[in-house]
């Protein structure tokens, strides 16, 4: 190491021995892109002094970017102490059975007979109160489609194998299948 370097590693020790003890609006200012690109170029020009130079040229810019992460982490934790996420503690037996004061509630509107039919019935399983259903409600009948089937006969099931075999789809002709009558 020749007398230039030997002077280089000093400063750069020293740097990084007080870095803790830099103010903190001085680290914050390596945040701006002027810090960022200066520290790039004498990075460079301390490489080009000597290998040992641009180590510690990189040792100690790296301290104090560390140093600089460290001081925000601090002001971020001081931050979020401030503000109050904790989750408030459950109620004791005494406390749930006192009512709360801090929102005013408003009693519940009571129902008017006139205004809503909705209103609950004194005895909902009275067995009288039963309407049967008509008797023709399992009466139900073939509905017409939108194309019909079979010209004579709209309604019949029947008419479904026509449709079949003329779209190609059912009996061949001389082949008898079961249950064909």
């Amino acid at each position: 190491m020749n007398q230039v370097e030997v002077t280089y590693f000093i400063v750069f020790a020293i740097i990084i021995l007080f870095s803790p003890f830099f103010p903190t609006h001085l680290l914050l200012l390596l945040d701006s892109i002027v810090a960022r690109i200066a520290a790039i170029l004498l990075l460079l020009y301390l490489i080009s002094i000597g290998p040992t130079v641009g180590i510690m040229g990189l040792m100690a810019f790296s301290l104090l970017y560390l140093e600089r992460n460290r001081r925000k982490v601090k002001i971020a934790a001081k931050k979020i102490d401030l503000m109050d996420f904790s989750k408030p503690d459950h109620a004791t037996v005494e406390e749930a059975g006192k009512p709360q004061r801090t929102v005013p509630v408003n009693e519940f509107d009571k129902p008017v007979h006139t205004e809503t039919s909705a209103i609950p019935q004194d005895d909902t399983c009275d067995i009288t109160n039963f309407e049967p259903v008509a008797p023709t409600i399992n009466e139900k009948g073939v509905l017409a489609t939108i194309y019909p089937l079979n010209k004579g006969a709209p309604e019949s099931g029947s008419a479904s194998d026509e449709l079949f075999e003329q779209l190609g789809f059912g009996h061949v002709d001389g082949v008898e299948t079961m249950g064909d009558s």
